[in-house]
C-alpha cells in the first residue's frame, strides 16, 4: 500500500506546483503571451483534477497528499468566492428598483417577435443589445414603441451593432468609436432623480474558427491587445461621469482575461456584487448568473447596488441568453 501513496503524493505535488506557477504568472503578467491567453480562458477547468486527487487521497487515507491540495482550493476560492459563499438578499426599497438587461440577439436571428417578447416579459428599464442589424432595429422599434419609446442604434456593421432601448427619455445619446468593429452606444438619462450613463458595448471576438492554425498564436495576441484597447476606451469615456454608470456588455472574455481585469479596476461586475443569493424570488424561467465562464456582463459604478443578476433561459432565437440585473438605487 505504500507505492500508491507515494505515487499519488508525487502527482499531487506536480499538479500543485503547476497550478501555483500558473497563478503567479496570472497575477504577474496576465495575458502576457498566447498560451497564457488560452489558459486564462479555461481557468475553472484547471481545478477539476484537484477533485480526483482529493478523492484518491481520502480513499487511500493519504493525508500527505490532502494537505497540499488545500492550496488549489484557496486559489479557486480567491478567484470565485462571490459565487461560492451564499448570502441573503437585501430588500428592495419602493421606487428605487432599477432593472437592466444586456442581450446579444445574434445577427442572423430573424425571430423579431421572440426578441421583443423577451424584453417585454422581463420589463427592464434599460436594455443594451448587441449584434443588431437595421432590419431588427426597425422591427423592435415598432414592437417595443409603447413600452420603450426611446432608442439609439449604433453604426451599421455586417455582423450587427449595439443598440439601446429605454423607458426614460435621453438627455444625450451618441455612438462611441471603440476602434474596432461594433462601436458602443452611450446614452444619458435620469431615473428616480438619479443621473445615469448607460452604455451598450460589444468587445472584439477572437473568431479563431476562421484563422489558420499557424496564425492562431499571433491572432490571439493581436485580438487581446485590441480588446484591451476597447476596454480602455470605455473606461476613458465613462471615467469623468459624475452620476451612475452602467455598461451592458458582451465582453467576449471570462473573468480571468486581461480586458475583464481592466474593467474591474474601475467598475463592478454586478453578478459578483450580487453573488449567490439564498432567499431569492428569481424571475420566471431564470437562474442566478453564477456561471464561472460567462462572457455577458452588467458593469456598474456609483450609488447603486446589485440585488440579483439572472440569466434568462429564453434566448429568443439567439445563441446567447439574456442577462437581467436588478439594482437598488441608494
Amino acid at each position: 500500500m505504500k507505492k500508491p501513496f507515494s505515487k499519488l503524493s508525487v502527482f499531487v505535488m506536480i499538479y500543485v506546483t503547476l497550478i501555483s506557477a500558473w497563478f503567479v504568472s496570472w497575477l504577474a503578467v496576465g495575458d502576457g503571451n498566447w498560451w497564457l491567453i488560452v489558459i486564462n480562458r479555461f481557468v475553472p477547468y484547471l481545478f477539476i483534477p484537484a477533485l480526483f486527487f482529493l478523492a484518491g487521497a481520502i480513499s487511500f487515507r493519504n493525508f500527505n497528499a490532502i494537505i497540499p491540495l488545500l492550496l488549489p482550493g484557496l486559489i479557486f476560492g480567491s478567484l470565485y468566492h462571490p459565487y461560492l459563499l451564499p448570502k441573503f438578499k437585501q430588500s428592495l426599497e419602493k421606487n428605487s428598483e432599477l432593472r437592466v438587461m444586456t442581450y446579444n440577439v445574434l445577427y442572423t436571428n430573424l425571430d423579431y417577435d421572440a426578441v421583443a417578447n423577451v424584453v417585454l416579459t422581463y420589463q427592464p428599464d434599460l436594455v443594451a443589445l448587441q449584434e443588431v442589424l437595421p432590419e431588427m432595429m426597425n422591427a423592435l422599434e415598432q414592437r417595443l414603441a409603447a413600452d420603450y419609446p426611446y432608442s439609439k442604434f449604433g453604426a451599421d456593421q455586417n455582423y450587427g451593432t449595439t443598440a439601446v432601448f429605454s423607458r426614460y427619455p435621453f438627455t444625450d445619446a451618441y455612438v462611441l468609436d471603440l476602434q474596432a468593429a461594433r462601436p458602443a452606444v452611450v446614452v444619458n438619462t435620469k431615473i428616480h432623480d438619479q443621473e445615469i450613463t448607460f452604455v451598450a458595448a460589444h468587445l472584439l471576438a477572437y473568431g479563431l474558427r476562421w484563422v489558420k492554425i499557424r496564425d492562431i498564436p499571433a491572432t490571439l495576441v493581436e485580438r487581446t491587445v485590441e480588446q484591451n484597447q476597447q476596454a480602455k476606451i470605455l473606461l476613458g469615456e465613462t471615467n469623468n461621469e459624475d452620476g451612475i454608470v452602467i455598461i451592458g456588455c458582451d465582453c467576449n472574455s471570462t473573468e480571468t482575461s486581461s480586458s475583464y481585469r481592466l474593467l474591474d479596476q474601475r467598475l463592478e461586475n454586478a453578478a459578483r456584487q450580487a453573488g449567490w443569493l439564498l432567499n431569492l424570488n428569481a424571475p420566471t424561467n431564470s437562474d442566478l448568473d453564477t456561471n464561472l465562464q460567462h462572457i455577458d456582463y452588467v458593469w456598474s459604478r456609483g450609488s447603486l447596488g446589485a440585488r440579483g443578476v439572472f440569466t434568462i433561459n429564453d434566448s429568443g432565437g439567439s445563441d446567447h441568453l439574456p442577462v437581467l440585473a436588478v439594482f437598488n438605487l441608494k
